[in-house]
């Protein structure tokens, strides 16, 4: 891990960089290490610079901070097609990931640099006041986050392979010299991440009640609990977590506000995400990517599969925002390329836009797949309960059949946040991609110069075969995320207790 890990914590103590998402910055160079961790206040400045670099961390514009992760998960599936002259189109051709290029790297990097920043909090803190205890519980909490993430992306599902390898574990903090850890498990990866949430659950007081969005409370830790159980297949803590926190928080939003743009972290359904104003904003360039029908936004990259509206019954007001349309404010040339648009995302004034982590909606579907698989006859019920709230039609399933509707609802309810690939993954499900005719060309509207109408060619998928020209399937290699060469050629007991997967061989 030599060339992995830059020590957060040293390097916010020399720079003074303790800041925070509300943009409060304390300088910090007359402080020793030791002293920032008897604070209760300095330490949730480095959680809180913690965080920052983790959200707003750029390696290219098409890199921006964790949410990377995200819209690459979503350029991987099989509902979104991306406008390949920008970017996320090695995502969506299934090249990003597995040739390690740029996203693959900084997943690793932003994972293990905040999980050692975590691993200091958690080692250095004492327990001696209820603020302290708190401030470690987030640190276990945002560890236990980060875990999950690598769990769930470099590694095929927990029931393929339990025992496979997936990346090390690290619980204590590390520095240049520390030796590298063996990469631990799939089962064991997932047990680090839910121990930690589990252990954050015990020392974040219930009613701790916190004074922005993106830090880690109670409800926080119950949804994060309920997703990671649910992937690990532990399906009763699933049930148990969604349960306790929908009875604390089982709000969703109207329909006016789920047209709003997904943009504003106060709305009640947002249970957790990054907040951005017009000083802070970098996190916010991935609208530019998601928002593809404001004229402020600057490459319509995440549109929809024109066949994804055919998921959707007459009467759900998610219909409603998936429409052909040229690049607003542009007018077309004739022939030219259109796209079916999904106006899910849009950017607020002054063009920025905050970051969705985890919404109530999801915590119904968790719920409601955790119970389909413990044959618990309440699981119907909460997905109908989220359809009725999007104006959809109910239904009656049981077996499979409501797995498959549980797991259509997902698509439908989560598009853009970042889900595709894992529950790809985690399912053992493929892409499912069909070409889109591009005759007879569509009138949309626009006229020449002369008054004539403009006809367009729409554009559905185009890559609906992996990079080697086979088709897709399930438990695919194009589909994980890899340990980078520099992590292979330093750790030297890297494959020491579990070897490489043979695919890569």
């Amino acid at each position: 891990m030599k060339k992995i890990f830059n020590y957060i914590v040293a390097g916010a103590l020399s720079l003074g960089v303790f800041t925070s998402c509300d943009l409060e910055t304390s300088p910090t160079t007359s402080l020793t290490e030791d002293a920032v961790y008897r604070s209760s206040e300095n330490t949730e400045k480095v959680l809180n610079g913690s965080w920052r670099y983790l959200m707003e961390t750029f390696s290219t514009y098409a890199n921006p901070g964790f949410g990377t992760f995200l819209r690459a998960s979503d350029a991987m599936g099989s509902d979104v097609v991306v406008n390949t002259k920008y970017g996320f189109s090695s995502s969506y051709t299934f090249t990003a990931i597995y040739n390690k290029t740029a996203t693959n790297t900084l997943s690793w990097t932003l994972a293990y640099n905040t999980i050692n920043s975590a691993n200091n909090v958690i080692a250095n803190v004492a327990e001696t006041t209820a603020d302290l205890r708190r401030v470690k519980g987030q640190a276990y909490a945002l560890r236990g986050f980060i875990y999950l993430h690598l769990a769930s992306l470099y590694s095929f599902a927990i029931d393929k392979d339990p025992d496979a390898v997936s990346v090390p574990i690290y619980t204590k903090p590390s520095n240049a010299n520390t030796e590298g850890q063996p990469a631990a498990s799939v089962k064991e990866v997932y047990a680090q991440a839910i121990g930690d949430l589990e252990k954050a659950l015990e020392l974040i007081p219930e009613d701790y009640s916190r004074n922005a969005k993106y830090k880690i409370d109670n409800q926080v830790v119950l949804g994060l609990l309920s997703r990671a159980t649910l992937y690990a297949r532990e399906f009763e803590k699933a049930r148990t977590y969604s349960n306790q926190l929908l009875a604390k928080n089982n709000y969703l939003m109207n329909e006016a506000e789920y047209k709003a743009g997904f943009n504003d972290i106060s709305n009640k359904e947002w249970l957790w995400g990054h907040p951005q104003t017009a000083e802070q904003s970098s996190a916010s360039y991935q609208f530019h990517y998601l928002d593809v029908t404001s004229t402020s936004s600057y490459y319509y990259s995440f549109n929809a599969d024109p066949y994804f509206a055919d998921l959707f019954e007459d009467g759900d007001y998610r219909k409603d925002l998936l429409y052909w349309a040229f690049d607003p404010g542009v007018t077309p040339a004739a022939g030219a390329l259109t796209y079916f648009r999904y106006a899910k995302f849009k950017f607020r004034q002054p063009q920025v836009a905050d970051i969705v982590l985890l919404r109530t909606s999801e915590i119904y579907l968790i719920n409601a797949e955790a119970k389909a698989r413990l044959n618990d006859p309440d699981a119907l019920n909460q997905l109908n309960v989220l359809k009725t709230a999007r104006g959809a039609q109910t239904v009656s399933a049981s077996g499979q059949d409501l797995l498959d509707a549980i797991w259509l609802e997902r698509r439908k309810e989560l598009f853009g946040e970042g889900f595709s690939l894992v529950d790809i993954i985690r399912n053992q499900q493929t892409v499912v991609r069909r070409e889109y005719p591009q005759t007879p060309k569509l009138d949309l509207g626009h006229k020449d110069k002369d008054g004539n109408p403009i006809e367009l060619i729409p554009q559905g998928h185009r890559i609906v075969k992996f990079p080697d020209g086979s088709a897709f399937t399930a438990n695919s290699k194009y589909y994980l995320f890899r340990i980078p060469d520099a992590e292979e050629r330093d750790n030297a007991n890297l494959y020491k207790n579990h070897p490489k997967l043979s695919i890569y061989q």
